[in-house]
C-alpha cells in the first residue's frame, strides 16, 4: 500500500485535498489540487443516471441551465439533521451520504492523479461542533465517515478542523507559541488553544499539546441571512399590511424568514404558500414587493440572489460601501450595503461567536493574558467587526493569518503522523 495520506477539509463553503507523503515526511506541492473548491453539486435534468457536477463548474453550469436542475450547496450543515435521511433527483434515490461521497471521490480523483495511485487512508476535517445536541454530533461524524467509505477511503480518521489549522500555522513557526485558533467557515466557529513547537511538528503524540476545543454552528451563512432579512425583506414584502374584514393586518414574517436561506426557498413552492404570495401581491399595500416574492420562488432565483449578498459581505471585508445589483426583470434590485449596516444587521451574531469565546476560556481555565497569538482563518475570519473583537480582546500585535481558504487542509496532512504511526516507522 501506499505511503500517502490525503488530508480532505469538507467545508460548507469550499473544500480542498492536501496530500501527505509519509516516506519523506512532507506536503506534496502540485497545481493540479492546489487552492480551494467551491462545495456545490449540480444534477443536471436528465432522464440518465448521470454523475454530478462539482465545485465552480457546477455553480457555472447551473447558470447555463437557467437554474432547473438540482443544485446543492451547503451540504455540510445538513449531516447532524437527522429528519433528512434522502432525496430524489432525476427519478434517482440518493442518501445524504451518498451525496457527499460525489464531493469527496471528485477530490479523491484529483489527488491520486498526482499521486499515480488508489489512496485508500485519509484524515477527514471535522469541527469541533457539528451540533449541541451530542447524538446529532455523533451523526454528523458517521455519515461523514460512511460517505468516505463511499468515496474509496479505507482507513479514515477525523481531525478536528481548528487544531488542523493550528498544525498548519505551526509549519510557519520558529519558536515556541500558546496559540488560540480561531476557524470560521461558513457553518460553524470553532476555537483551540494548542501549544505549538516546531520542533515538535510530525511527532506521534501531541494530545498534550492541545488545551482546548470548542465552537458553535453559527457562521459565514448566518451573516448572510442577517443581510437579507434586515436590508432585502422589505423589497420582497416583509412589513406590509392587507385588509381583512376592516381591519389592518400585517403580513404574517414566516414567508420571509424562509427566504433567509436560499436553499429553503424552494420549499415555498407549493399551491398553499404560492396561493398566499399571490394574494398579497393583489391585496396587501406592497404589491411590487410581493410581485419580486414571487419571481423569487416562481424563478427559482435565490441561489443567484445570494451570491450577490455574500459578495458584498466579502467586499466589505476591505471597502465602507458594497452594492447589491440584481438585474432580473422581475425582481431587480439596486441597494448600497453601508459597513455600518452590516455590522448593525449582524452583531447579535458577532455577539454569539464572541460569548462562546469567552465562554470557552472561561470553562478551560484559560487567562486571555497568556495566549501569546491568535490565528485566525476561514474565510468569515475576515468580517471586520468580527476581528476587531479579537483584537479588542488580545491586541493587534497577537493576530496573525493567511492561508484563509487552505490551513486546515494542510494540517489535516500534516496530522497524518498522528492517526497512522505505524506507517511513520516504516519509513524511518
Amino acid at each position: 500500500m501506499s505511503t500517502y495520506i490525503y488530508g480532505i477539509d469538507f467545508g460548507t463553503s469550499n473544500s480542498s485535498v492536501t496530500i501527505w507523503d509519509a516516506e519523506h515526511r512532507a506536503l506534496v506541492r502540485d497545481h493540479r489540487i492546489a487552492g480551494v473548491e467551491s462545495s456545490f453539486m449540480y444534477f443536471p435534468y436528465t432522464l440518465r443516471k448521470d454523475p454530478p457536477l462539482i465545485g465552480d463548474a457546477a455553480k457555472l453550469r447551473y447558470v447555463q441551465d437557467q437554474m432547473r436542475g438540482r443544485f446543492f450547496q451547503a451540504i455540510k450543515t445538513i449531516l447532524p439533521n437527522r429528519t433528512f435521511e434522502q432525496t430524489i433527483v432525476n427519478n434517482e434515490v440518493y442518501l445524504l451520504e451518498d451525496l457527499i461521497a460525489f464531493f469527496l471521490r471528485h477530490l479523491k480523483g484529483k489527488a491520486d492523479l498526482v499521486t499515480g495511485q488508489d489512496v485508500k487512508r485519509v484524515v477527514m476535517g471535522r469541527p469541533a461542533v457539528f451540533s449541541l445536541d451530542p447524538a446529532e454530533d455523533q451523526l454528523a461524524q458517521d455519515r461523514l465517515r460512511r460517505a468516505a467509505e463511499l468515496a474509496g477511503f479505507e482507513e479514515i480518521h477525523f481531525q478536528y478542523e481548528p487544531i488542523a489549522a493550528a498544525f498548519a500555522y505551526e509549519a510557519r513557526i520558529r519558536q515556541p507559541e500558546r496559540v488560540l485558533v480561531g476557524d470560521f467557515g461558513g457553518g460553524t466557529s470553532d476555537f483551540t488553544v494548542v501549544q505549538l513547537d516546531p520542533r515538535r511538528q510530525g511527532r506521534l503524540d501531541r494530545a498534550n499539546d492541545i488545551l482546548a476545543t470548542g465552537g458553535l454552528p453559527v457562521a459565514g451563512n448566518k451573516y448572510d441571512s442577517a443581510t437579507m432579512w434586515h436590508k432585502l425583506t422589505p423589497r420582497f414584502g416583509r412589513g406590509a399590511k392587507y385588509d381583512s374584514w376592516g381591519k389592518q393586518l400585517e403580513v404574517p414574517s414566516t414567508l420571509h424568514r424562509q427566504i433567509c436561506q436560499w436553499d429553503q426557498i424552494v420549499f415555498l413552492r407549493n399551491a398553499p404558500k404560492l396561493d398566499l404570495i399571490w394574494r398579497m401581491a393583489k391585496l396587501s399595500d406592497n404589491p411590487v414587493g410581493f410581485e419580486r416574492l414571487q419571481a423569487l420562488v416562481t424563478e427559482n432565483q435565490g441561489f443567484a440572489l445570494f451570491q450577490v449578498i455574500e459578495a458584498a459581505k466579502i467586499m466589505l471585508t476591505t471597502d465602507d460601501v458594497a452594492p447589491i445589483l440584481f438585474a432580473h426583470p422581475r425582481m431587480e434590485l439596486d441597494e448600497r450595503l453601508t459597513l455600518d449596516e452590516f455590522n448593525a444587521n449582524t452583531a447579535d451574531l458577532t455577539a454569539q461567536i464572541t460569548a462562546k469565546l469567552d465562554g470557552f476560556m472561561r470553562e478551560a481555565h484559560i487567562d486571555p493574558a497568556g495566549i501569546e497569538t491568535v490565528f485566525l482563518t476561514g474565510g468569515t475570519s475576515l468580517i471586520r467587526s468580527l476581528r476587531h473583537e479579537f483584537i479588542r480582546r488580545f491586541g493587534a500585535d497577537k493576530i496573525r493569518d493567511g492561508g484563509e481558504f487552505t490551513s486546515v487542509g494542510d494540517g489535516l496532512a500534516l496530522s497524518a503522523p498522528l492517526f497512522f504511526p505505524e506507517l511513520h516507522r516504516q519509513t524511518k
